[in-house]
């Protein structure tokens, strides 16, 4: 078998897999783009297929492979695709999710489909070569997303902070309930929290952060005539089926509200507390 070709080849399919399935999932509300993400993963799929065929014409894995190994190599073609797709909205996180990702699939294949059958000096030499073209680009990408605002409908944030700080994570839910949750929040003055926020309902959602007084005049300016909107640091929108980030530091002690200020939400209840204590 040829080794490099095989490794080649499932990256394609998968990554194929990976397009075309986003694609179908965000389709109605991604436009343009959810178009020629399915083509080009279904052509990246294809010319996997073929790579396959021509590598390796008659494959023959163990249940071992299949049930052990299989796992393992799905979670590393799972970081590499999961990683390349989220460069634009995470690129922090997918400058070492990706290269991770190659080398757990690299592993993997070796196990599955080259051992016994293939030197192990040719899978070193291959996996060296191809490690440092994909760590490499990752450090471009992450450098290139770092200089330039994406445009992906992903909104992100921008900390009020150093990007040095530790920053912690919170996940929070929205739905059509006019809810988020966790509703009630606890943080601690000073630090830098990372909310990542997903859309499970059908309509769009936004989680805006601000003083209850803040949100309250946010929606009386915008109900004025000639109001216009404009995206600032402290809200993110989300698109239903979507996640957002927004990452922000609370100087502030006190409480602070969280809302959705998409016409008639806020009104319905969707708000939450977040209790922010002194140092």
């Amino acid at each position: 078998m040829n080794f490099p070709l095989s490794h080649i080849s499932s990256l394609c399919k998968y990554t194929g897999i990976s397009f075309t399935a986003g694609a179908i999932t965000h389709g109605f509300f991604s436009g343009e783009r959810s178009f020629w993400t399915a083509a080009f993963g279904i052509f990246i799929f294809m010319l996997g297929g073929i790579l396959e065929k021509i590598a390796n014409p008659d494959k023959d894995h163990s249940w071992t492979n299949i049930l052990v190994v299989g796992i393992f190599a799905a979670i590393g073609l799972g970081f590499f695709t999961g990683g390349l797709q989220h460069f634009p909205d995470s690129p922090g996180r997918s400058a070492w999710v990706v290269p991770v990702g190659f080398v757990m699939s690299l592993v993997a294949m070796y196990l599955m489909e080259a051992k016994g059958k293939t030197q192990v000096k040719t899978v070193i030499v291959y996996g060296v070569i191809g490690g440092v073209i994909v760590l490499g680009a990752s450090v471009f990408a992450l450098s290139y997303f770092n200089d330039h605002e994406s445009d992906h409908d992903h909104n992100h944030g921008v900390p009020t902070a150093n990007h040095s700080q530790q920053v912690r994570e919170i996940n929070i839910s929205m739905d059509d309930s006019m809810k988020f949750i966790p509703e009630n929040l606890e943080v601690k003055q000073g630090e830098t929290i990372q909310f990542v926020v997903s859309n499970t309902g059908k309509l769009v959602h936004e989680l805006v952060l601000g003083r209850e007084a803040e949100l309250k005049q946010h929606l009386i300016d915008m109900k004025k005539p000639g109001f216009q909107d404009h995206k600032h640091d402290n809200e993110v929108s989300v698109k239903p089926g979507q996640k957002g980030e927004l990452i922000w530091t609370f100087k502030d002690a006190g409480e602070w509200q969280m809302g959705c200020l998409e016409d008639g939400h806020y009104e319905a209840g969707m708000k939450g507390k977040i209790n922010v204590l002194p140092k």
